[in-house]
């Protein structure tokens, strides 16, 4: 698929990522497929092309979050945008207690809902990858 992201400014998304999705942090080299510079603000809502709006998606993550940019706190009811990696830090908003990824602050909880970070299939390749060594050294 044709993409409007020069090859080096992917490359710099890709380098900066540490080769795994900003969101889940799946590793790329376990994936099935690679991950994509997602556009935190979407191009439909004004988001550009640029290193400040660009983040490390894996497959999933980019396709569920679409061109969304928040949701509804299942907690308050109120509109929420989504954990920013470019503004946030992932440890700031996020936990991760076993293999589920919990929320600590509002914007964790609409992402881990609508990127459905927490389905049962990911939760287990998670399991996986923590058993073998592959995802829990990411955090440190």
């Amino acid at each position: 698929m044709p993409s409007d992201i020069p090859d080096s400014l992917r490359r710099l998304v890709i380098d900066r990522a540490g080769n795994r999705c900003e969101y889940c942090l799946l590793p790329q080299s376990v994936a099935f497929h690679d991950h994509e510079p997602d556009h935190i603000v979407p191009k439909q809502h004004g988001g550009i092309t640029e290193e400040s709006n660009l983040a490390l998606a894996c497959m999933r993550c980019n396709r569920y979050k679409g061109p969304n940019v928040g949701s509804y706190d299942p907690s308050t009811g109120k509109l929420v945008p989504f954990f920013n990696p470019r503004i946030h830090d992932w440890s700031d908003h996020f936990k991760l207690k076993g293999a589920i990824i919990q929320p600590i602050t509002a914007e964790a909880r609409v992402t881990i809902r609508i990127l459905r970070l927490n389905e049962q299939d990911r939760v287990a390749e998670r399991r996986s990858l923590i058993d073998a060594g592959l995802y829990g050294q990411l955090l440190s």
